[in-house]
């Protein structure tokens, strides 16, 4: 099975050919000029140097996004006429992951960062782990000191790549020693990345039909909703009219949720406290505790995923603190995924310790949890 893929996201243009798990061909140009004057160029380039026409491809993959939009667009049109041309599947890889895969098997954290202008990058966070890419934060246009003060929270090393890097790369290190540039030779996007994660997705039977393809955008006024618009959070006790938006998030949030009737019958558990996060009147996360003697346990905490890093999980975990300091706990704790750092770093950053593993905690996947404490 062959795989011509390319990536058009940002200045640097990338054709690759793949063929059953082996790079046959990768040519990548950043040479200043525009995408529409190479685009064909480097397909045909690929295709020459490993000996192929391109009725012998047996799906075109591309880069969706985010990224240049002139870009994107020139690089779906070209797959889009292939496709459609030779009537042949497509496959749709997210930038930001293709990126990050530049750096595969680096198991420590990898932020990509692609230029969004104004001050701007497009980015995620990701790490690499029994030889896959895990996503641990959404994608995200984000301006560049709120990323920075974002990753702050994380105390391993993470690399940073992608043509965000050039621009703010010395910003960023001189405020967080953690921080390293990748290589140029994997800094920019890659089309052998994309031909690696689309060959996975074509075995999963994840293709699309030429008319089907889709770029994925975060534009710029979706960052400023996301990320600058001043909404208040409300933290408030959780009502019996706020339970069925809270179970949708528990659902929305974990592979195994609480049922409906666990949430109503909390209510009236004379334990059990709970606390919603509200913005003008929506319920968008959660917190509960249960007070067993001088101790407080943290029993879920989540966010919708349209809410998410608005800060809103830290006004829950700074609230059920304060709770339990005026029910006059003297400790608390909680069980968290090994590999949910995110909410590790979380519970670190208002003082709670690790204490312990349990082994094969999570009856879904058995995963082991991480026990952590913290003294009041």
């Amino acid at each position: 099975m062959r795989i011509l893929a390319i990536d058009t996201s940002t200045a640097a243009a990338s054709s690759a050919i793949m063929e059953d798990g082996r790079l046959l061909c990768e040519f990548t140009i950043n040479d200043g000029r525009k995408h529409s004057e190479k685009m064909m160029n480097i397909i045909n380039i690929a295709l020459e140097n490993s000996g192929m026409d391109i009725s012998q491809i047996d799906a075109f993959a591309c880069s969706i996004g985010p990224g240049s939009f002139t870009g994107l667009r020139l690089g779906a049109a070209a797959v889009k006429g292939l496709g459609q041309a030779l009537n042949k599947p497509l496959i749709a890889v997210p930038t930001l992951e293709a990126l990050a895969f530049n750096l595969f098997p680096y198991n420590g954290l990898i932020c990509p960062m692609l230029d969004a202008q104004r001050k701007m990058v497009y980015s995620s966070l990701y790490k690499i782990e029994d030889n896959k890419l895990l996503k641990l934060e959404d994608y995200r246009a984000i301006d560049i000191d709120k990323l920075i003060n974002r990753l702050m929270e994380y105390e391993e090393k993470i690399v940073v790549l992608g043509d965000g890097v050039p621009i703010f790369g010395q910003k960023m290190k001189d405020v967080l020693p953690n921080v390293v540039e990748a290589s140029p030779a994997t800094l920019y996007p890659r089309a052998s990345s994309v031909a690696v994660l689309a060959e996975e997705l074509y075995k999963e039977g994840k293709t699309i039909n030429y008319n089907e393809l889709e770029l994925y955008y975060i534009r710029k006024s979706q960052a400023e909703v996301e990320y600058d618009k001043k909404e208040k959070v409300e933290i408030l006790p959780m009502k019996k009219e706020d339970v069925k938006a809270v179970h949708d998030i528990e659902c929305k949030s974990f592979t195994t949720p609480w049922s409906l009737e666990s949430f109503e019958a909390e209510i009236y558990n004379n334990m059990a406290r709970y606390l919603v996060a509200k913005i003008n009147g929506e319920v968008v996360g959660y917190g509960g505790m249960w007070i067993i003697l001088d101790e407080g346990h943290i029993t879920n905490i989540a966010v919708h995923p349209d809410h998410r890093s608005k800060k809103i999980g830290d006004a829950l975990v700074k609230d059920l603190i304060s709770l339990a300091r005026e029910n006059d706990l003297k400790r608390m704790t909680l069980e968290v995924r090994t590999s949910n750092w995110p909410a590790i770093n979380l519970y670190k950053k208002y003082g709670f310790k690790e204490a312990g593993v349990r082994k094969g905690y999570y009856q879904d996947t058995g995963e082991d949890a991480l026990i952590m404490w913290l003294e009041l």
